[in-house]
């Protein structure tokens, strides 16, 4: 080593705390086995080795990796390729439909639906269902657009599938912030999931279009009337 080559090693020690603070512990512990040299202590001299060698570890301390952030962020993705749902189940998680634009709109409840292709096998379609006296219906047969949602908390379902829009704003009830695709087109954005439809095809079902007992017997005293049938072409897709 090169004269005054060890006026190095200070600065380095500084900038290195942890290899100071280890050079530090080996000073201190060797006073304390020349000391108990001097006492010619034998069992001194052991315990002291051995705290040496249980403590002083000259490795630097291990950087802990910060946690990667919870993705909050919805992310497009494309429904034909990256949609991982069972479709005979998907309308059973907690789905919620809306339609509007950015002056007015409206959400409710769905538990019934269907998900495939139209038109075309590249043509992605979503198929929703509204009876007449649902205000959501007065929204869907007014405006060309609607998304379907999907929500981690059931409580939305549950609130949505249980209160009117006409009685109050139901999304400001549940704490629901409302957003607006390029298109205008409503949606909210705690959804986990988002999916923007553009209507093709609506079809009012009459009783004359029943073909077995099935229909029959469930709208036999069904207040709410003949669900509109509602095809629409998926034109965009989010997800967190």
């Amino acid at each position: 080593m090169q004269a005054g080559g060890d006026s190095d090693l200070l600065p380095f020690c500084i900038e290195q705390p942890w290899l100071f603070h280890h050079l530090v512990k080996n000073v201190y512990f060797c006073i304390l086995i020349i000391n108990a040299m001097k006492k010619q202590s034998l069992s001194i001299i052991l315990l002291t080795m051995s705290l040496i060698c249980t403590m002083t570890q000259c490795t630097p301390p291990q950087e802990q990796q910060p946690e990667e952030p919870m993705t909050t962020e919805l992310k497009p993705f494309n429904v034909q390729e990256e949609f991982q749902k069972n479709g005979f189940t998907f309308f059973t998680e907690n789905l919620i439909l809306c339609s509007g634009d950015t002056a007015s709109n409206n959400a409710m409840t769905i538990g019934w639906g269907a998900i495939g292709n139209y038109l075309g096998h590249e043509r992605p379609a979503v198929t929703v269902y509204v009876a007449p006296a649902r205000f959501t219906w007065e929204f869907m047969e007014r405006y060309p657009r609607f998304t379907v949602m999907q929500f981690d908390d059931p409580e939305v379902a549950r609130y949505m599938g249980s209160h009117s829009g006409r009685d109050g704003d139901k999304a400001a009830a549940l704490g629901l912030h409302v957003a607006y695709t390029e298109h205008g087109t409503p949606y909210y954005q705690e959804a986990s999931m988002v999916i923007e439809c553009e209507t093709m095809t609506a079809w009012h079902q009459t009783e004359a279009d029943f073909r077995n007992n099935t229909p029959r017997e469930f709208y036999d005293g069904f207040e709410a009337g003949v669900h509109t049938v509602y095809i629409g072409e998926v034109i965009a897709a989010w997800r967190r």
